[in-house]
């Protein structure tokens, strides 16, 4: 008696100062809650973990919170009814009802403890619960009445579904698993709301111990726990004896799910560029990302003896400017070979991979067709000479054929006749975004990759030339707004220059002809930077643009890194997989015809031309002027020498057809044996032939030039350069209407130049001249 008395009297102790702590709690913290025992709210929510998602829902990469744990919040609706009513029944069944204390269950869970002398129950109520969660502590008396405190602060600031929902993001599951959004994800691979009730028993019970009755440490201790929870909901009316049955023979995970790790690159770029968000839903394709990684990794192996370890792959949807895949290197966990680096955003010289663009100004601005012809020989612009890449000039070639062979020097020939600053504009409205200097700074090189650009942005602009000239900014979120499109090329020119890099006639992919052989139409321009340090590859049809670039993240070159070998071949076996059978060809806009054009000149046909062609053309845009190199001469049979119409009457002479091209360009077809020159003129006649007047081919007309502070002039002189007719000696350079020098036409001659506009004329010792205008800033 004496034992049962004194325990008798040590609980009515404990139960007296737990009530009258308790009403002092209460009577404090409703009258002191702001100041003297403020609720920490911002407890309530931790640090979250990262979820990337593919277009269709569907997990590609997960990253842990920045306290290392697995936190996935959810709201209380996209819970499933049938968990919240188990843990409700298990855990507090008068949640709805209590202020946040349930004094009867708690003096009832004390009574119990002491009888047992051991903890047996527990009588904190779910809002006690989120109190403790919110700030883990020791468990003691003292500490028991601050969270009873806790919890009227928390009831007193927050609705019940709130405090339910703090409940289930709040609450451990075992490890580094926080939530039920979690829980669910690396128990069941589900969302809360589709569990079953076996899942939502397992649920409920993980919580009371999460070391003991984690199904992936101890499926019997759990096995054991959910019948308990079961038998809790049976005896509740919560469920039938039938619905325990089958839950107890639904089978039991006994490992955590493995969280996939698909597109690695892109997912990292998703959660650093929203570093607020939870759940990402990209525009990756799973089934496209996973093709390409796959590739990736095999062309990884065939180019690694040729000391070539990186290559990134980008696929876009073309329609909605969507990234469907990225690789941004072979192997993410590479550290090797820097792997980690995500190669689709690292600015790279683009080599020959922006011609394309050139052309298309060139085309836009009704300066050039494919059929117009382009000296293809050596030239100097202000001191700068490009070479083509087979060290070869090759004369006279249409835009066309420059096109396609890569040439260099065409392409900067046509780039200074657009404009370097037309040409930039089109570069930075199109979306390359690592042009950051101003246009100048880049000079006439940034055609043949002078610059950086990144795949996933040079991606996008050939993009533009497939949805007809309209540009479109690159969508990576499923979230995100389509943005409106900006006109850069019209669909005239859009369709030719792609008709133009459709042709698969490739003279620069001999060995990777295999490659093409199976392919859908595909438009496509391959590059390789200086020193062969950067391969690329960009090919698109209507549906996808598809771009390759390989090389060395260091920077190191290799012999074989060359755009047409290195990374075509990936390109193409990109499309192979994905394009899945042919694709119709682009229709052809109504706004380009069809007409006769010289077969030599490339220029709409004249009455003197022996051959024609037909080729497509821009209505109103595209160059008119008719062919004026095949002319016809008179030709004095006994002399042989040129008659004009002072020198031709009563002399014997017959009429020819020649072809008359300009003086630079005749003169280095003469030198390689590949021209006949015109007959020259009857030395004794007293008339002037105005069409054989010098040609200025340094500076070009309307050049700009500028003067760089701090260099001195004599560096920054400017080439006066001439080709004039034969029998000519002496040639006279005017700038300003002054005259500047006196030399023979071979004799090269600088200027330092002034700013301001300037008036250069070169005057042969004919008196026939010529006068462009160059501008220095």
């Amino acid at each position: 008696m004496s034992v049962a008395y004194a325990m008798m009297k040590r609980l009515r102790t404990y139960a007296q100062l737990l009530a009258a702590g308790a009403l002092i709690l209460i009577l404090t913290a409703l009258a002191a809650d702001r100041w003297v025992f403020p609720l920490p709210v911002e407890k309530l929510t931790r640090p979250h973990a990262r979820f990337v998602y593919d277009r269709e829902g569907r997990l590609l990469h997960a990253y842990t919170s920045s306290d290392r744990y697995w936190r996935k919040p959810v709201q209380l609706d996209e819970i499933s009814p049938l968990l919240i009513k188990t843990v409700l029944r298990c855990e507090d069944q008068w949640f709805y009802y209590h202020p946040g204390v349930n004094f009867i269950s708690l003096t009832s869970a004390t009574w119990q403890n002491l009888k047992a002398g051991k903890v047996v129950r527990g009588g904190s109520t779910i809002t006690m619960q989120v109190a403790r969660m919110m700030e883990p502590k020791a468990r003691t008396i003292g500490n028991k009445l601050v969270e009873i405190a806790r919890a009227l602060q928390l009831e007193a600031h927050y609705s019940k579904d709130e405090l339910l929902e703090f409940y289930f993001n709040l609450v451990p599951y075992g490890g580094n698993i926080e939530g039920v959004g979690a829980a669910c994800l690396f128990y069941f691979d589900k969302a809360p709301e589709e569990l079953s009730l076996s899942e939502c028993a397992i649920l409920a019970a993980i919580p009371v111990s999460p070391s003991n009755f984690r199904p992936d440490l101890d499926m019997s201790a759990c096995r054991q726990r959910r019948v308990r929870v079961l038998s809790t909901l049976k005896s509740g009316d919560v469920i039938s004896e039938t619905d325990a049955l089958h839950a107890e023979s639904e089978e039991i995970p006994s490992e955590r799910v493995i969280m996939p790790q698909i597109a690695p690159h892109h997912s990292q770029s998703l959660t650093a560029s929203f570093a607020d968000s939870v759940n990402l839903r990209s525009t990756i394709d799973r089934e496209t990302q996973m093709i390409c990684e796959r590739l990736a990794r095999g062309h990884h192996a065939r180019l690694t003896p040729m000391e070539i370890n990186n290559l990134s792959i980008v696929v876009l949807d073309n329609a909605s400017g969507e990234v469907l895949a990225l690789v941004g290197s072979p192997d993410f966990s590479d550290s090797k070979n820097q792997g980690q680096i995500n190669g689709a955003l690292a600015p790279r010289s683009p080599g020959s991979a922006l011609k394309p663009f050139a052309y298309a100004v060139a085309l836009e601005d009704g300066l050039a067709t494919a059929s117009t012809r382009l000296a293809d020989i050596p030239v100097n612009y202000a001191g700068y000479s490009p070479e083509n890449y087979d060290a070869e000039y090759h004369g006279i070639v249409s835009v066309s054929e420059a096109l396609v062979h890569s040439y260099n020097v065409p392409a900067v020939k046509l780039t200074a006749q657009v404009g370097l600053k037309r040409f930039f504009d089109l570069l930075k409205d199109g979306g390359l975004n690592t042009l950051k200097g101003e246009y100048y700074n880049y000079g006439l090189p940034l055609v043949l990759g002078g610059c950086e650009v990144t795949l996933l942005e040079l991606s996008n602009l050939y993009a533009t030339l497939a949805r007809g000239g309209s540009h479109r900014d690159i969508r990576e979120l499923v979230s995100d707004t389509a943005a409106d499109s900006c006109r850069l090329l019209s669909p005239e020119v859009a369709y030719l220059v792609s008709d133009m890099l459709a042709d698969l006639k490739r003279p620069d992919l001999p060995t990777s002809w295999e490659f093409t052989r199976d392919l859908p139409k595909i438009a496509w321009k391959t590059g390789t930077s200086y020193g062969r340090r950067d391969a690329w590859t960009i090919g698109y049809n209507p549906k996808y643009t598809v771009g390759v670039w390989a090389g060395n993240f260091d920077g190191e070159g290799s012999i074989d890194i060359v755009g047409a070998e290195i990374a075509a071949p990936i390109m193409f076996d990109v499309f192979n997989e994905i394009s899945g059978g042919d694709v119709d060809w682009f229709e052809q806009p109504p706004g380009i015809s069809v007409r006769e054009v010289c077969a030599v000149s490339g220029m709409p046909t004249g009455e003197h031309c022996p051959e024609k062609v037909l080729e497509r053309y821009i209505p109103g845009k595209s160059p008119s002027r008719t062919c004026d190199v095949h002319q016809a001469i008179m030709v004095d049979r006994s002399t042989g020498y040129r008659l004009c119409r002072y020198c031709s009457d009563g002399c014997p002479h017959d009429e020819i057809i020649v072809e008359n091209w300009p003086a630079r360009l005749a003169s280095w077809l003469k030198s390689v044996g590949r021209y006949d020159p015109i007959p020259p003129h009857n030395p004794n006649c007293a008339g002037i032939m105005y069409t054989e007047r010098p040609m200025i081919t340094s500076p070009e007309a309307e050049a700009e030039f500028v003067l760089i502070d701090g260099v001195p002039s004599s560096y920054q002189k400017i080439l006066l350069e001439a080709s004039a007719a034969s029998g000519c000696k002496e040639i006279h350079w005017f700038v300003d209407r002054k005259l500047y020098a006196s030399c023979d036409p071979v004799e090269r001659i600088f200027y330092t130049p002034t700013e301001g506009r300037h008036e250069l004329m070169c005057l042969d010792d004919q008196g026939r001249s010529r006068t462009i205008a160059f501008v220095v800033k």
